[in-house]
């Protein structure tokens, strides 16, 4: 059997799963005692065995053997893994048990969701007030190649994103958000190279060894990253990216997505200034080379997207 470190090695129980697809096909007794569980996570959690059974109206036994069932070695065992779901999900078990309350309005998602692309935005617009833009544009602007590392749903988005804004600048830029892609890229890199790494959370472990390996052969190396994080100090450069997350998290994506989206522009904004009048060049024969591709439109339309 393995031992504590093996067993964490491995993926995490979702307990939740477990317990939810027990529900059907269960005999009587062991769904009260699920319901029980499901209920009050928080009793389950740390109440005595007997406790939980008198609570369920089930025998001590039956909380022994639903925790073998579900794969524990011990009802202690299944504890800990409740304590783990109520860390790492309760908010979204509690924005659950919440949204029985109602439904939002149409007008109240708008305003909802609006309202917190505006806070993102104020947010992080007062975190770069003191960061060196146009320093980091001219560094970008400077380069030989531009290798953008991104790992996760906004990061990888925004790494992305950043490819699409400066190739059209004539910029030699790749995004990359497989790790394996990441730590190669970061191998041919050299004092012409420019690394800009996205991490909203400043751990992300691909990330964080593709900057270590790029800066080994002498790259320039930015982080947009929460300030403090080991990625942040990995880095020469670091923009701050700093929001704060809404805590309803039901059904209503991050807003942080918003905050990493301006910085995108900003970074390339800076870098096409950096390059001066021939992006407009640039800018024209892409132009240009859509008007063979799109019917309609004019001169004012958003160039590509």
């Amino acid at each position: 059997m393995a031992g504590p470190a093996e067993a964490d090695a491995g993926p995490r129980i979702d307990i939740i799963a477990r317990l939810k697809a027990r529900l059907e096909g269960g005999h009587r007794a062991e769904v009260q005692l699920i319901e029980t569980i499901l209920g009050d996570l928080h009793f389950a959690m740390a109440a005595p065995i007997a406790d939980i059974a008198a609570r369920a109206g089930v025998s001590e036994p039956t909380v022994t053997r639903l925790a073998r069932s579900l794969g524990f070695a011990s009802t202690r065992d299944m504890k800990v893994h409740i304590a783990q779901a109520l860390a790492l999900g309760g908010a979204y078990l509690r924005a659950y048990e919440a949204s029985v309350e109602g439904q939002h309005t149409s007008n109240q998602v708008v305003a909802t969701i609006c309202s917190r692309a505006h806070a993102a935005l104020d947010l992080i617009s007062v975190a770069l007030a003191q960061s060196d833009l146009t320093g980091l544009g001219q560094l970008i602007a400077g380069s030989s190649r531009v290798v953008i590392y991104g790992s996760g749903g906004n990061s990888s988005m925004a790494a992305t994103e950043l490819q699409n804004r400066l190739f059209r600048l004539g910029l030699n830029s790749t995004a990359y958000a497989d790790p394996h892609l990441q730590s190669m890229s970061a191998s041919v890199s050299d004092k012409h190279t420019v690394i800009v790494a996205f991490s909203t959370s400043g751990r992300a472990r691909s990330v964080l060894d593709a900057v270590a390996v790029a800066r080994q052969y002498g790259a320039s190396c930015i982080a947009v990253t929460k300030p403090g994080s080991p990625l942040a100090t990995a880095v020469q450069h670091v923009v701050p990216f700093v929001f704060e997350e809404d805590q309803n998290l039901l059904y209503k994506p991050s807003a942080s997505r918003f905050a990493m989206l301006a910085v995108v522009d900003i970074l390339a904004m800076a870098a096409a200034e950096a390059i001066g009048p021939r992006v407009l060049e640039l800018l024209r024969r892409v132009r240009q080379s859509l008007n063979t591709l799109e019917a309609g439109g004019g001169p004012m339309q958003p160039i590509g997207d």
